[in-house]
């Protein structure tokens, strides 16, 4: 007989419900378990009857199994993407003293995977980009900073496949002005991200 759930019933659980104690509760608490032994005959009728028992027994204890996992919230209903598409992640305007550094932390909304850092050209003469964090995870190979004027809007060759922000995460953009006077910092990021 097939089973309906598959490996779902089958021994104790990773939620630690365990069968045979399942099959206790079941036994001890029902007295009309072992009553169908005294209605049968002798004449051969015994056997079918504690087959089919048997068979109601163990549905029975898959189906309690199986609603125990469901109260204990041992199952969930995973739900596909909805939608799929490209977005664009603003950086808004960081000032950045002369000479010095700062972070930018931004967190997406919606499960995104960034793919292309673009910085304004008009400004990416004064800045190098010297970090790129999704998460804790840096998406740059280490000790090596980036000049900003690679990634400008005109630049050709510059999409990376990083990795996906989540909701919760943070992405974080390290950046340096070589300037000695203070600079707006702008930029965006682009990427596919699904909802």
């Amino acid at each position: 007989m097939k089973k309906p759930y598959g490996d779902l019933v089958d021994g104790a659980d990773s939620d630690g419900f365990e069968f045979g104690k399942i099959l206790a509760d079941i036994l001890n608490g029902d007295s009309e378990d072992t009553a169908f032994l005294d209605d049968a005959s002798p004449d051969g009728r015994l056997e079918h009857v504690v087959k089919r028992k048997a068979v109601e027994k163990r549905w029975a204890i898959k189906r309690d199994l199986l609603r125990l996992r469901i109260a204990s919230g041992a199952l969930r209903r995973s739900v596909a993407p909805r939608s799929a598409r490209d977005y664009a992640l603003g950086l808004g305007s960081t000032s950045i003293a002369g000479r010095s550094s700062a972070r930018i932390n931004v967190k997406p909304q919606v499960s995104f995977r960034p793919e292309r850092l673009m910085v304004p050209s008009w400004l990416a003469m004064d800045f190098l980009v010297t970090d790129l964090k999704i998460g804790r995870k840096s998406q740059l190979v280490p000790k090596g900073a980036i000049p900003a004027v690679m990634l400008t809007e005109n630049a050709f060759g510059v999409r990376l496949r990083m990795d996906t922000a989540h909701p919760s995460m943070f992405i974080t953009i390290s950046v340096a002005n070589l300037n000695r006077s203070a600079r707006n910092f702008q930029g965006a990021i682009i990427g596919p991200a699904v909802e």
